[in-house]
Order: structure tokens, then sequence, then C-alpha cells
């Protein structure tokens, strides 16, 4: 009598499950053959792995780059609230502005790197500007 094939308990002339007898294939053949062969590294990983670290390299050099032009700007205006804070000094005590900043640098107000990239001026006798040379211009 010929088993019913939507009965899951009747029973079969086959085998249901396929057992391999090729040595060639299965765990027990991995087993033989060792971990060397399967511990090999294909061509698309290390491509991935490549373009990964080129992503984040070119990430962190962004993020650099950034930091490196805000330390520039926060330089300048470093350098000219150091200016003007010797200027109003200067004019406190003197009762007049200075020609130039070379005046402040001789009399002691300001350090020349203090002062780098900023120039001073008296445009109208009564008022200093300030105007950005070098990397503040």
């Amino acid at each position: 009598m010929p088993s019913d094939p939507t009965d899951p308990g009747a029973s079969s002339d086959r085998p249901r499950w396929r057992h391999s007898t090729n040595p060639s294939r299965g765990a027990a053949a991995r087993r033989e053959r060792g971990w060397a062969q399967e511990l090999g590294v294909t061509v698309s990983e290390l491509i991935l792995v490549v373009v990964f670290i080129a992503g984040l390299i070119a990430v962190a050099a962004w993020a650099v780059s950034g930091i490196n032009a805000e330390t520039s700007a926060t330089n300048c205006e470093t350098t000219l609230r150091n200016l003007k804070m010797a200027t109003e000094r200067y004019h406190s005590e003197q009762d007049a502005y200075p020609v130039d900043k070379a005046v402040l640098i001789d009399l002691g107000y300001v350090e020349v790197d203090e002062v780098s990239g900023w120039h001073l001026e008296l445009s109208n006798a009564v008022t200093p500007t300030y105007t950005g040379t070098g990397s503040c211009g």
C-alpha cells in the first residue's frame, strides 16, 4: 500500500533525509581538513575593509581641518582683543591713542606675537582703526 505524501507520520520507501557518503563534504570533512583552509580572506572582504578604513581617514581629516580653521579664527580674535585692550590702556594713561602698534610694543603694553596679524592706525585722530593682515586679513 503506497503511503500518503501529505501524511507526516506515513512511512516511505526512501529515507526522508539524505546523508552524504562523500567524505569531502560536511562537518566531518571540515574537521579532517582543519581550520587552515577556512580562515582565508576573499578579495571582496579585503576591498570592503580598505574602503571602510579610507572612509574613517577621510572623516578624521575633515574634522581636523575644521578644527584648524576654528583655531585660526580664535587666534585672530584673541590677538585683536589684546591689541584693543593695550590701545585702551595706553589711551587711559596718556590721554591719546598711539600712532601705531609699534608704540605699544616699545612701551611694553603688548608683545610682538600678541598682536601679530593686525595693523593699528588712527584714521581721524580720534578713534583707532584695526586692520587684519596675513592670516587675520
